[in-house]
């Protein structure tokens, strides 16, 4: 028995081009957690953007032959899942209103993936709550586009080269994107009374 686990996504998205479902059920177990929270954050619907999500396996598993295999998996599939929230922003034609959103920082998540329990004081818990709050709301009015840019960059770690190529843009357009968003939230906090302007 293949030990799937162990595997490289090319290799995942090669077996599952070769009619290997489970290799294919690896790829969506690898990705899924990831792709979920980039699209919550970036559509700012819970429900929605399962569907993406599902939608977005789909497109893969679809195209599994026209991946190349020294291309990067990650960057293709944040491609396709950036052009869904594209489309799922335009069918709303607003600025989307949040229900639920994953906070900007997990609460509970361990350093290395233990039991995910850090002890907090009742003061520094408050104190946490409020900044993941002001910084959700500042993500949340911010552009569709300069939203999209930050969370790829700050939350996903992304280079410039890698969301240019997702984004279909020049470098130079994702560094002042990501430079006016950054302002944006900086704009933000200061009119709340949260960071001195003098900043």
């Amino acid at each position: 028995m293949k030990d799937y686990a162990s595997l490289k996504d090319g290799e995942l998205i090669e077996l599952a081009a070769s009619s290997d479902q489970l290799a294919f059920q690896y790829l969506v177990k690898r990705h899924s957690g990831w792709a979920y929270g980039f699209v919550v954050k970036t559509v700012r619907d819970a429900e929605s953007a399962w569907d993406i999500v599902q939608e977005a396996f789909v497109r893969v598993y679809r195209n599994l032959t026209e991946f190349r295999q020294e291309a990067s998996f990650n960057t293709w599939f944040h491609r396709i899942l950036y052009n869904l929230c594209v489309d799922h922003w335009r069918r709303k034609g607003k600025r989307l209103e949040v229900e639920y959103m994953d906070t900007l920082a997990s609460d509970d998540a361990g350093p290395s993936g233990g039991s995910g329990f850090v002890y907090k004081s009742p003061e520094k818990t408050a104190r946490h709550r409020e900044v993941v709050g002001l910084l959700e709301q500042a993500l949340g009015a911010l552009s569709f586009d300069h939203r999209t840019i930050i969370l790829m960059r700050e939350i996903d770690g992304m280079s410039y080269e890698e969301i240019a190529e997702i984004l279909g843009c020049p470098k130079g357009t994702v560094m002042s994107r990501l430079h006016h968003a950054r302002k944006n939230i900086t704009d933000f906090l200061v009119q709340r009374g949260y960071i001195s302007s003098e900043i």
